[in-house]
């Protein structure tokens, strides 16, 4: 991407105002921001179960409780990610950085490269969200069309047919492939990356190895489970990953109505950055309690966009702060209380954009 992008100064004072009011509510809680004894019981919760899950996958006796265990490690492995190791990212769970970096390695540990995701996540996707070409997260195939400004292909008409199978296979590209691209690549989204260290790619390749050597030759040499078996619960553990996490990721950001905006040919967008968040995100189900457990916060998401710095156990307070505020300054929130629709709604969105391409193509 060479284009500089850059958003108008913001003067209406809506994100001073935010603000203002969050660090009001922060003063009352003793965390300052960062992680209360609620997140580190959920983050140790989750391990152990993690943990749990995999001591039964090599000591278990009988082959189909193995497998169950390996193929629950999956959506295990997703709420790690987006409930503490995300937050490690955005420094957001600890003062200390040194905390920050120790929970970051849980990515690294579950097989995803913690350093050239942060620079993906952090550096591309949270500054330019909704992008074409500066969002790194959001186009990541060229098989599936979510920008309605996106090249046309003639199977896009198809996508909204094949993209739950394509899915599948999200977390299988992103251990195996996608981490690897991105480490050749000389930009990822807006970013311009730098020539990386060489201790980066000893880490790269020392925590595939030591993912590779748990989750497949370990259980190969003692689990009840023989190759074939392996090899079907080690695709069904993706499988099951995938799904999480697309559940998780998909409803904020790619709706039928959500919105993309181009910047003009000098890279100017129309908005500020605070209004740019408001326009392109949409929380969902924010008063599903089951769903602000395990989803770490994602469904509060323009909460999360605004404040990346403060551990999501806090977004549950913050998202009415949000929200007042926009109504006072005539300002849409968007929201959608179910997550059903929430998710149906991104296959509309595919359907709608692969409806566009056949359209071009007729006229």
């Amino acid at each position: 991407m060479s284009q500089q992008i850059h958003f108008l100064q913001e003067t209406d004072g809506f994100y001073e105002e935010v603000k203002r009011d969050v660090a009001t509510y922060l003063k009352k809680s003793s965390s300052g921001g960062y992680a209360t004894k609620f997140f580190y019981t959920k983050a140790l919760l989750l391990i152990g179960i993690y943990i749990s899950l995999y001591i039964i996958l090599l000591y278990a006796n009988q082959s189909i409780v193995a497998l169950t265990a390996m193929v629950l490690m999956g959506p295990i492995a997703i709420f790690i990610g987006i409930n503490v190791a995300h937050d490690a990212a955005h420094g957001s769970i600890a003062k200390k950085q040194w905390m920050n970096n120790s929970f970051l390695l849980l990515f690294d540990f579950l097989g995803a490269n913690s350093y050239i995701w942060k620079k993906r996540h952090v550096f591309s996707h949270h500054i330019f969200p909704n992008i074409l070409n500066a969002d790194a997260d959001l186009k990541q195939n060229p098989m599936v069309r979510i920008f309605p400004n996106d090249e046309k292909r003639g199977y896009h008409r198809y996508q909204f047919i094949y993209a739950p199978f394509l899915y599948l296979l999200y977390t299988i590209n992103w251990l195996f492939f996608r981490d690897f691209q991105d480490f050749q690549k000389k930009e990822i989204g807006s970013l311009k990356l730098k020539r990386h260290k060489k201790l980066e790619y000893f880490k790269l390749i020392f925590y595939k190895i030591i993912y590779v050597s748990y989750i497949l030759i370990f259980p190969l040499l003692f689990s009840s489970l023989n190759g074939w078996q392996l090899l079907l619960g080690f695709l069904l553990m993706n499988f099951a990953a995938s799904i999480t996490i697309t559940l998780a990721l998909i409803p904020s950001h790619v709706a039928e109505d959500s919105a993309f905006p181009i910047p003009d040919e000098s890279g100017q967008m129309a908005t500020s950055w605070s209004h740019h968040q408001l326009h392109t995100i949409r929380d969902f189900a924010t008063s599903n309690w089951f769903l602000n457990f395990l989803f770490g916060g994602f469904n509060h998401h323009l909460a999360h966009h605004l404040f990346p710095n403060i551990c999501h156990v806090h977004y549950v307070k913050i998202t009415p702060i949000i929200k007042a505020s926009a109504k006072r300054f005539g300002l849409t929130y968007n929201h959608e209380a179910s997550f059903f629709n929430a998710y149906l709604s991104h296959y509309k969105l595919l359907k709608k954009n692969g409806i566009q391409m056949h359209l071009s193509e007729v006229a």
